[in-house]
């Protein structure tokens, strides 16, 4: 007998198997690469990923004879290491035939990389991560660029997946990830966290700006039958809160964003329901929603206040927290979170936070003026590509009785969006806004 997920992997043409190694690229792909890469130096990185790629393969071609490891993910990860190992010696052994290099000397490096202790080594191996995503980092690549090769390579994104995150088109982004990897090679840089405090500083910034966008792709997906990918956004918070832990990390902001992320995925279970479909905010099961990580983010959030410098994460933990110790939707404290978006929008002048300070707007002030709100908005170029924009304001010009323009709007929400359940929940409202006006 199979399980529901099992009976819909098999209507797909999925094995679970096929599932499992698919889940396992996500979660472990990133902290393989980075371990392989911090031993074998960063000019090796594409041989390292091509490597964790074979093993991903040979996992799909011998499990399903030889059975599931008992540990899958330490397996992949010695079966990656070995790939790599035998590409790393084939290319020592021909440079010295060539006679371009001399016979190395044993060493500890070279003797960590015997099968005893590889094996022996645990998995994940967080350091090894923190330290990938600040070689990702590296000032010679611009914020963004650098912020999309994090994201591909240490949290497995696809090009089309850290587009939707930018706001570009695929293409656009797969020629911006090949320059970043071959300057990345080219820059020597090392997988670990700097302790010089002036390399440090910005390279924290876009590291915090990475683990941002991995914990918003994960709960709300850009594509696919899922609308939250709960491993994703748990991966981008125990990230956030290792940085928030860490020594040479540990700042307000970062607690700040451990507090954010916390909170969102506290909420995380109630968020979608038994088909899938996004559940929005006033009809939520608040019982649901758990009391430990809001606890975790209340204590960071207490640790980020200690500081005398208010950032953007700063006022989205605070407007998570608003949501989260309300009892009812009812009492939720919309004047606050209103004050804490007109301060962010003055930080953060982008579409997002203009559309989600709409919201806010139209509780405190009405549909009216959340219109107005969002025809500031449409004025920026990159909000007829955001389809969050479109499925808004077709909420408010159907409070305000426009529901020719609201299933105009919802048509162009469905025309951007990939995800399975929220274009059957979009194609649900235009049915019902149908409906209505019939």
């Amino acid at each position: 007998m199979t399980d529901g997920r099992e009976a819909s992997d098999q209507e797909n043409g999925e094995t679970p198997i096929q599932h499992l190694v698919a889940n396992l690229f996500r979660r472990s792909a990133g902290a393989i690469v980075a371990s392989l890469t911090r031993r074998f130096g960063i000019a090796t990185l594409p041989m390292v990923e091509d490597a964790v790629q074979d093993a991903l393969l040979e996992a799909l071609r011998r499990w399903p004879f030889e059975g599931i490891p008992r540990e899958p993910a330490a397996w992949l990860q010695t079966v990656a290491r070995r790939k790599a190992s035998d590409v790393v010696r084939r290319a020592q052994t021909l440079a010295r035939v060539m006679g371009t290099v001399a016979e190395p000397e044993a060493s500890p490096s070279a003797a960590a990389r015997d099968e005893g202790m590889w094996l022996a080594e645990p998995f994940p191996l967080e350091d090894d991560v923190l330290g990938m995503l600040f070689a990702c980092c590296t000032p010679s690549l611009g914020r963004e660029t650098a912020m999309a090769l994090t994201l591909t390579v240490v949290a497995g994104f696809s090009a089309r997946e850290a587009a939707e995150a930018f706001l570009v088109s695929e293409s656009t982004m797969a020629q911006r990830l090949v320059r970043a990897k071959r300057r990345l090679r080219e820059s020597g840089a090392p997988v670990a966290i700097p302790t010089d405090a002036a390399e440090l500083a910005p390279r924290r910034a876009q590291v915090l700006g990475v683990v941002y966008l991995m914990f918003n792709e994960g709960y709300m997906a850009s594509d696919g039958d899922a609308l939250v990918r709960g491993q994703l956004c748990g991966e981008a918070a125990r990230l956030a809160v290792l940085l928030a832990e860490h020594p040479l990390t540990s700042t307000p902001e970062v607690h700040a964003l451990a507090a954010l992320l916390l909170f969102q995925l506290a909420r995380l279970p109630a968020r979608t329901g038994a088909d899938g479909g996004p559940i929005l905010l006033e009809a939520q099961d608040r019982t649901t929603w758990d009391p430990a990580l809001i606890a975790a983010g209340l204590h960071h959030l207490g640790r980020a206040a200690r500081g005398d410098v208010l950032t953007s994460l700063h006022l989205q933990a605070e407007i998570a927290s608003r949501h989260v110790l309300a009892d009812r939707y009812e009492t939720t404290d919309w004047a606050a979170i209103l004050q804490a978006y007109d301060a962010l929008l003055e930080m953060e002048p982008t579409v997002v936070v203009q559309v989600n300070r709409a919201v806010a707007v139209g509780k405190v002030h009405g549909a009216p003026s959340a219109l107005a709100a969002l025809e500031e908005a449409a004025r920026v170029p990159s909000s007829q590509g955001y389809r969050w924009f479109f499925s808004v304001r077709a909420h408010f010009r159907a409070a305000a009785g426009d529901s020719h323009g609201a299933r105009a709007d919802l048509r162009r929400a469905a025309a951007l969006t990939r995800s399975s359940p929220a274009l059957r929940w979009l194609e649900e409202r235009h049915a019902a806004l149908l409906d209505s006006s019939a």
